[in-house]
């Protein structure tokens, strides 16, 4: 099994299982320890997340929101949100994660647009 960790430059690496003798807690999280000294760690902040994950998708929305954004359904202009479920599939809320202002053009294209009669959402290319 890989795990995908941050070496001790911080830049994402893939490690075999196998290759790990120790894991021990420290204040930052787990330290993963190979057997030839090599130490890794969990991507633990913001900043590191995106960077961790932005090969596979991921964007930064929002400060407290790292999102898949293959994963977004539609965004709502008004409530600054974006939805991994359709309008008529989510209830009340459904799965969300907010979008800062500064981060609204990255979403913009998946507006949710709804009629009186019906919620569609669609994809302004």
């Amino acid at each position: 099994m890989q795990l995908f960790l941050l070496n001790e430059d911080g830049e994402s690496v893939w490690v075999n299982i196998e290759e790990i003798c120790l894991i021990a807690p420290t204040a930052a999280g787990p330290a993963f320890t190979a057997a030839n000294g090599a130490l890794y760690r969990f991507p633990h902040t913001m900043e590191q997340l995106v960077q961790h994950f932005a090969g596979y998708g991921f964007d930064r929305l929002d400060r407290n929101a790292v999102v898949n954004m293959d994963a977004v359904k539609g965004y709502d202009p008004v409530q600054r949100k974006v939805y991994f479920d359709l309008p008529e599939n989510r209830g009340d809320e459904g799965l969300y994660a907010t979008v800062s202002g500064a981060n609204v053009d990255k979403v913009k294209h998946m507006i949710i647009r709804e009629s009186a009669c019906q919620r569609s959402a669609y994809s302004a290319a």
